[in-house]
């Protein structure tokens, strides 16, 4: 085999394959990890719901775990989100108090009305939720917008802030508690599926590329297997 490559070409060719296979592998990733969230909520759907104070505060509390509805009470924090339809509002919190401190719970949803003010809003399920899911303490997103106590609108979770508005102390940061209501829309829109989809797409524009590659340098007499051909000049 002789193979004599291009350097500026290939030092542009190397990262540019490299991301595409990333991405595919992402993608792939993604997929299964998807795969695993679907089988977590059909199982969390079947379990008899642990008493609250049991789960979080008599041992380790476990993410995941299927608690009883809270007794939540006191003033309602709004916090920018969706619900798991998908529709955009304000996801309404208020603390819980066990003897390990006081834990956010989700209560309620205002949707966002679609066309703006005096829109449709989207319809809500009536039947409060017979069961809710303990949840990391959510990070703070990289965009996020500033939070605004004053108007009661907040769009990440700032417990040190919250705890003071809440007069809440100590606020448990560790975990939320979220109404277990069936399959997100996040996992439904965009199933492991589509996810395998995309990976297929990238790799196979990996292989393209790659192939392109190959064939621009074979073309220019730069690469090629086996003997070299008799009366081929040499370099």
């Amino acid at each position: 085999m002789y193979f004599r490559p291009y350097p500026i070409l290939t030092l542009i060719a190397v990262p540019a394959l490299a991301a595409l296979i990333a991405l595919g592998v992402w993608q792939a990733q993604r997929a299964g990890w998807k795969a695993d969230l679907i089988v977590q909520f059909a199982e969390a759907a079947k379990v008899t719901p642990q008493p609250l104070e049991q789960a979080l505060c008599a041992k380790p509390a476990t993410v995941g775990a299927v608690v009883a509805p809270p007794q939540a009470a006191g003033p309602t924090l709004r916090v920018f989100g969706h619900n798991a339809a998908g529709a955009a509002g304000w996801r309404l919190f208020q603390t819980a108090d066990l003897s390990c401190g006081a834990v956010l719970a989700q209560t309620g949803f205002e949707a966002l009305a679609i066309g703006g003010p005096g829109g449709v809003l989207p319809s809500e399920p009536q039947a409060p939720p017979d069961r809710f899911l303990v949840e990391a303490w959510p990070a703070k997103p990289m965009m996020a917008a500033e939070n605004a106590p004053a108007r009661n609108e907040w769009h990440w979770f700032d417990a040190p802030l919250m705890a003071s508005t809440l007069s809440a102390a100590p606020l448990n940061a560790a975990f939320i508690l979220v109404p277990l209501s069936g399959t997100p829309d996040f996992l439904t829109r965009t199933p492991p599926e589509s996810h395998i989809g995309y990976a297929v797409t990238w790799f196979g524009m990996a292989i393209a590329f790659a192939v392109i590659y190959a064939v621009f340098h074979a073309r220019a007499g730069r690469l090629r297997f086996g003997p070299a051909r008799e009366g081929a000049p040499k370099e």
